[in-house]
């Protein structure tokens, strides 16, 4: 049994995502060490403080994605502004910051400066726990996040149109904060349901079109129920609906996945009928959490009564495994 036992419990506030309900459904630790533990890297507990620099970590895959949304982001506020930066630039950008990135992590200077991840600086899981595939570094990781930005690109200039929509849109939203008075979302109950959209475009009377990007392969469509994805992308449909007061016909939104040849775009619009099923799930998951929580303030519940992940592969991808592994079940998690 890990011997370390919780130094109190620190609430987050009253926010709630896709994200976050995602991390409760897929592992209870996970959840507590990421939201509950006071983790930070400049507490004064020596755990807190590990904690703090653990949850700042990600797997190669989700730099990538990020490195990715990074670029986009890039090339269309260029647009929006009027910078003239070319895709090629970008891409030269983003090779620069890849490298510095990589080499801060591969030196494992996150364990000595761990303020610096994600101000210049970067912290690999598999940095951490010497467990860096063969043959991958830096260059192959670029090289397949271009791959991700070319195949976006030509898609925008081109069938989209979506470069031509940032030019004339009357608002544009690209990666705004997720926090604070501006946050694209919308209040429920009191809780502060957040939107993390990637790109939203208004045309005032027209439409109000949202893209979130996804840098793998589109998953084959279940009809019977909805991912977490498509849970997402009509949670941000709810934004400009609730909070602005736009009719839902001019609302939609779109899953652009980006893992193939060509992007592979899924459209979902909500209606009447739609927006107190998509409510319910997100005050169900609110009021799970909420619960959960209040367990943990109570006492009810200790990290050691908390569930791993029920599918192995989770637990060799988080960033906390080493503060779980004395007593973690499953075999091969290094």
């Amino acid at each position: 049994m890990n011997s370390w036992k919780p130094k109190g419990y620190v609430r987050n506030g009253p926010s709630w995502s896709v994200s976050r309900d995602q991390i409760l459904q897929t592992c209870e630790r996970k959840y507590y060490f990421q939201y509950l533990a006071g983790a930070r890297v400049n507490a004064t507990d020596p755990m807190q403080r590990r904690l703090g620099m653990l949850k700042k970590l990600k797997n190669i895959r989700m730099w990538e994605g990020e490195c990715v949304h990074w670029a986009i982001a890039r090339f269309l506020g260029a647009i929006r502004d009027q910078h003239g930066l070319t895709s090629d630039q970008v891409l030269l950008e983003l090779k620069g910051k890849m490298s510095r990135e990589w080499q801060f992590s591969e030196q494992k200077r996150f364990r000595t400066q761990s303020a610096l991840i994600d101000k210049g600086g970067l912290a690999l899981v598999e940095h951490e726990y010497d467990s860096m595939p063969d043959g991958v570094n830096a260059g192959t990781v670029f090289e397949d996040a271009a791959r991700g930005i070319r195949t976006f690109v030509d898609w925008a200039e081109g069938a989209a149109s979506i470069c031509a929509k940032v030019r004339s849109a009357d608002n544009v939203w690209i990666e705004p904060p997720v926090f604070g008075a501006e946050a694209p979302g919308f209040n429920l109950d009191g809780v502060q349901i957040l939107a993390k959209v990637d790109l939203a475009i208004e045309k005032s009377g027209a439409f109000f079109e949202i893209y979130d990007w996804k840098t793998g392969e589109a998953p084959s469509q279940n009809k019977s129920s909805i991912s977490q994805n498509e849970l997402q992308v009509c949670v941000y449909q709810l934004w400009p609906h609730l909070s602005m007061q736009l009719p839902l016909e001019l609302v939609s939104s779109q899953l652009v996945y980006l893992g193939g040849q060509i992007p592979e775009v899924r459209t979902h619009r909500l209606d009447e009928k739609s927006v107190p099923l998509v409510l319910l799930m997100v005050r169900n998951s609110v009021g799970l959490a909420g619960r959960w929580e209040k367990n943990f303030e109570s006492g009810l519940l200790r990290l050691e009564d908390l569930d791993y992940a029920g599918w192995s592969g989770s637990c060799r991808e988080c960033a906390f495994k080493g503060v779980c592994r004395e007593s973690l079940q499953y075999e091969n998690v290094a």
